[in-house]
């Protein structure tokens, strides 16, 4: 056995065990671990975090998301197999053991994992329409989201608790400055093939994307940032994966329903999403169907969604009330260096000639140590030729959507 693997195995067994305190068959005192964990929590309405599953790295690793995520539907603390690929910059060290290393995580049952994602940034606005708003310091749309004015801006303050109560039962609880957003538990019924999870969280619609900002998502009220309360269940069977949700429409009642099918063949990975639920008296609907291609460093994925709401129940061209997709393209360069690009779109109301929004995103990260980045964004929304007459438009920050308002945003990332 290599020096390298037990220096992996000695820092393993230095982390997960549970302190014996939480053993009741010893007499050692809870109160400086429950003093402990009050702390912890105290902090968690200031700071926050969420490390978000990526489809290219399951699609480049082969394996499940539960393979480096704590979540078997991915998304949140990683595990420790997890936390190395990350720690090498998603990449496995040469003479790392994988195998060894599983077997060990899997004798420790019961542990608490704390994990942290902290983010702020700087948007610098290049240029947008002033009429109207000078001096007002006004917000932009919100496909837009960020400011009109030159700002700085907490993106992120996300504490994560994780607690495996036993080697299938898990549970998890976020808090994002003061904002409950996942809290949750999760069953693994039956390892790989079926999983169960109760509480709030994501809808598992399509791609699962870490950004709130995409066009289309945020149009369809499934930004990343987005919560709900349900119950919701998924797995996979050899290269078919799939899930289902009950949940509460738009968090008022339950009368929504999710459902997602798909496949991984090699380096792609293909699925059809669909939601249907009826948040006031009008049922909605909404298709997604989704593709990524992922191989020695680069990744593709776009999304295409369209949905209608009334009593119409089909998709034919005629039903269709709103759209809008996205396309995008990643390329590590470096282990620690990564530029990607994508383009997406709007249409609110295929109806109303000139609604549709569009937007350019171009991007670059560098992980300058393990738990540390920075991240340069150039938003280009691009201006909307048919819009109407900007006399006519009194919604100032949809005049500023329309015309275009191009922003830099400077991130900064830390985690553990």
């Amino acid at each position: 056995m290599n020096s390298h693997y037990k220096d992996w195995v000695r820092y393993l067994s230095n982390i997960t065990p549970l302190p014996r305190s939480l053993n009741i068959s010893r007499s050692v005192s809870l109160l400086p671990w429950l003093m402990l964990m009050v702390s912890s929590i105290s902090l968690s309405l200031f700071f926050p975090i969420i490390v978000e599953a990526r489809p290219e790295f399951a699609t480049e690793l082969g394996k499940e998301c539960s393979f480096c995520h704590l979540d078997p539907a991915g998304g949140g603390p990683r595990n420790r197999i997890g936390e190395i690929f990350e720690e090498n910059y998603f990449e496995f060290p040469e003479d790392f053991d994988m195998e060894a290393v599983t077997e060990e995580v899997k004798e420790v049952v019961k542990r608490l994992t704390t994990s942290l994602d902290f983010q702020t940034a700087f948007i610098k606005t290049t240029h947008g329409s002033e009429e109207g708003s000078e001096g007002s310091g006004a917000i932009a749309g919100c496909n837009s989201c960020h400011s009109s004015i030159d700002r700085f801006l907490l993106m992120q303050a996300e504490v994560t608790f994780n607690a495996e109560a036993s080697e299938h039962v898990r549970l998890t609880l976020s808090n994002n400055a003061g904002t409950t957003m996942n809290a949750f538990a999760t069953v693994d019924a039956i390892p790989k093939h079926l999983y169960v999870k109760v509480g709030q969280f994501r809808l598992p619609f399509a791609i699962k994307q870490k950004d709130h900002n995409i066009l289309v998502r945020e149009g369809y009220g499934l930004g990343s940032n987005k919560r709900d309360v349900g119950v919701e269940a998924g797995g996979s069977a050899g290269k078919i994966f799939y899930n289902a949700a009950f949940f509460n429409a738009k968090n008022t009642e339950a009368k929504g329903g999710l459902g997602t099918l798909g496949a991984q063949l090699g380096p792609i990975r293909a699925g059809v999403s669909a939601i249907l639920e009826k948040p006031t008296e009008d049922w909605e609907r909404l298709i997604g169907a989704f593709l990524t291609v992922s191989y020695a460093g680069v990744s593709i994925e776009g999304e295409f969604n369209f949905g209608n709401s009334g009593e119409v129940a089909s998709f034919t061209p005629d039903a269709v009330d709103s759209k809008g997709y996205y396309i995008g393209a990643k390329y590590r360069i470096l282990p620690q260096f990564t530029v990607a690009g994508r383009y997406g779109l709007f249409d609110p109301d295929r109806m109303v000639k000139g609604d549709a929004s569009q937007r350019v995103t171009l991007s670059a990260q560098y992980n300058f140590t393990e738990n540390g980045s920075l991240s340069l964004f150039y938003w280009a929304n691009l201006a909307n030729a048919d819009h109407s007459a900007d006399d006519t438009i009194t919604d100032k920050g949809t005049l500023r959507q329309l015309q275009g308002t191009d922003q830099i945003i400077l991130m900064s990332r830390f985690w553990f």
